[in-house]
């Protein structure tokens, strides 16, 4: 195994894993069928979110821009597989609003990421990625705001971590 396959498995394995908790989610609540309790949805939202923070946090380990632009590429399926098992589920009631928004952010987070990584491999738009405030996305501030309001309605969850550079 080389060294370029490992980072890739290790993605591959961290998707299968919160795959899997999604169906074992989704058998536990009947197929999904039924609405979650607030301790079901809270174990998916908390898997939503450490799924985008760990696809995000790896965008600033990336040595190069090829092996960047791929991260961004295995980021954006990272995250809208996030919003895909969201969107399995069926939020409590007073979470309902929230959870669409939350879903709908993570979405256009995802095709922001790919977005960007499409337009960096343009000619003459590599530049791109290496302006004065780094990469900023409105759905990651859009998802953080439907997490706030999660959190005010009593459901325990963290926001999505600002990623820095090391």
């Amino acid at each position: 195994m080389n060294s370029k396959t490992k980072p890739l498995l290790l993605v591959v394995g961290v998707i299968v894993t919160a795959a899997l908790a999604a169906v074992i989610a989704m058998v536990a609540l009947g197929g999904g069928k039924e609405t979650a309790t607030k301790a079901e949805y809270r174990a998916i939202v908390v898997t939503a979110v450490d799924r985008v923070d760990y696809a995000l946090g790896r965008l600033s380990k990336a040595k190069t821009l090829p092996e960047l632009l791929d991260r961004m590429d295995e980021a954006a399926v990272s995250i809208e597989g996030a919003a895909s098992d969201l969107d399995e589920m069926r939020a409590p009631a007073e979470l309902e609003s929230e959870h669409a928004k939350l879903e709908d952010a993570l979405r256009k987070l995802s095709n922001d990421v790919q977005g960007t990584a499409d337009q960096a491999r343009v000619p003459g738009f590599e530049d791109l990625l290496f302006g004065a405030h780094g990469l900023d996305w409105d759905s990651w501030d859009d998802a953080n705001a439907a997490l706030e309001a999660m959190q005010k309605k009593g459901l325990e969850v963290a926001l999505l971590s600002r990623q820095t550079t090391s």
